[in-house]
């Protein structure tokens, strides 16, 4: 079985690939524009034992018939590479963080041209070509539950993802597809508390668990959702936020 993860050089992309890679899958790892990192993602997923090939593709494009074929171009290299695949996860999507104040045009386009829109586009590409059994995860985000300030285009385009999870399944639910989705809170990385001190503490202070998540722990809810063991689950959004989605929201 084969799973193409989009946004695969590094962070989240790449555990995603590595989960799945753990479950069985070969991987199509999708870059933009880290091609040394894609290549360190195939090589993990080549030691756990499965296929991997490295697939470049430069989705933000504004002609609606190029982003189409686009999407069709990647998905014929990974039938190429590997075989046409079964699983597709949908992780690429640009984070902004822009004041209200000097919220311009600019900004919403990046969050809607550069991540919801190309995003939609694949998954509708890819669900074409599936069959029964077929699983398509998109990772959204809490902010697209609860907007953080400063995150307003980036937060309403997860929002827009998540609904489109629910409308997606209901169209290919009865050819047997699945579409659902997951959404991280604030996903651990090295150097992020040095880097963010304060933002972790009152994220610590919000989460029950009073931690951020792990990449590994988004990753194994994505692997399990796409998953045999997850076939009654279409339509919804996993949240995996360490109780962040429990606190008081006065």
């Amino acid at each position: 079985m084969t799973a193409l993860v989009t946004g695969a050089s590094g962070g989240l992309g790449r555990a995603v690939a590595l989960a799945l890679a753990r479950d069985g899958h070969d991987v199509g790892v999708h870059y933009r524009g880290d091609p040394d990192g894609a290549a360190a993602t195939v090589a993990l997923v080549e030691e756990a034992g499965c296929r991997a090939a490295s697939l470049h593709a430069d989705l933000a494009i504004e002609d609606a018939d190029a982003l189409d074929r686009a999407c069709d171009d990647l998905l014929d290299a990974c039938a190429d590479a590997l075989t046409t695949p079964e699983v597709v996860v949908l992780n690429a999507f640009p984070q902004g963080l822009t004041a209200w104040a000097d919220l311009r045009t600019a900004a919403w386009d990046e969050s809607l041209r550069g991540g919801l829109r190309p995003t939609a586009a694949l998954l509708h590409r890819a669900t074409g070509r599936m069959g029964a059994g077929g699983v398509v995860v998109a990772v959204g985000s809490i902010e697209g539950v609860r907007a953080a300030p400063g995150h307003a285009p980036y937060a309403v385009a997860k929002a827009a993802l998540h609904h489109l999870t629910g409308a997606a399944a209901s169209e290919v639910g009865p050819r047997g597809i699945r579409v659902v989705g997951v959404a991280p809170g604030l996903v651990h990385r090295e150097g992020l508390e040095e880097a963010w001190p304060e933002g972790v503490e009152r994220w610590r202070r919000a989460s029950a668990l009073g931690r951020p998540v792990t990449p590994e722990e988004v990753a194994s809810t994505v692997a399990f959702l796409a998953s045999p063991a997850a076939s009654g689950i279409t339509g919804t959004t996993v949240l995996v936020d360490a109780g962040w989605s429990t606190g008081p929201g006065w």
